[in-house]
């Protein structure tokens, strides 16, 4: 006859632009310790506490967790937020957090961020090191490419076709990769089988 629509199934129709979550309940059942360990306080830990714990922390044994960077960075890049992970560990202690695991949590942030994806790149062999500096150096094409060696040149996605333009007007044509140019050649010489 009806049914009820939660402020997050009301986000996931579009009926709201914006879901705010409960606030995670504070109920100390854990003790985040200075060494990095997190350790279950009594039997009162429920399933999914443990699955969080799981998810950024290594078990130690059925009652402790010990948090390290790379299990921290690889829930962050399973889409997990550090601020996330903060408040579940300060809400399920019940107390501020040491300042070592704070520190710990801090460094992780600070290293999501260091690095960032620019998309795809053309890395381009030059027939010798003279060419690739050349090119690298020609008024045309140095802001569109950056040398990688001593014979090659590398070219982000987004200026490759102005790169090429650039090529073409300092008297160079970017060639076919010769692999694919080699089979492609040898597939049309070959006789049709009888």
């Amino acid at each position: 006859m009806y049914f009820r629509l939660t402020s997050l199934g009301a986000y996931c129709l579009d009926v709201k632009m914006d879901y705010q979550p409960a606030p995670i309940e504070v109920k100390p059942v854990l003790r985040v310790l200075p060494n990095l360990e997190i350790a279950a306080t009594g039997p009162d830990l429920e399933q999914s506490d443990r699955l969080a714990l799981n998810a950024y922390a290594t078990p130690v044994s059925d009652f402790v967790w010990r948090l390290d960077a790379s299990q921290l960075l690889a829930a962050i890049d399973a889409g997990r937020q550090v601020t996330d992970i903060r408040a579940f560990l300060a809400a399920r202690s019940g107390t501020a957090l040491p300042d070592t695991v704070a520190r710990l949590l801090d460094d992780v942030a600070e290293r999501t961020t260091l690095l960032q994806d620019r998309g795809l790149a053309r890395l381009i062999e030059c027939a010798d090191a003279a060419l690739a500096a050349l090119i690298a150096n020609d008024t045309r094409t140095r802001k569109h490419c950056m040398r990688a060696g001593e014979r090659h040149l590398v070219v982000t996605g987004s200026s490759d076709a102005v790169f090429r333009r650039a090529l073409r007007d300092a008297g160079y044509l970017l060639a076919a990769d010769s692999k694919r140019s080699a089979k492609s050649r040898d597939s049309t010489s070959r006789p049709a089988a009888e």
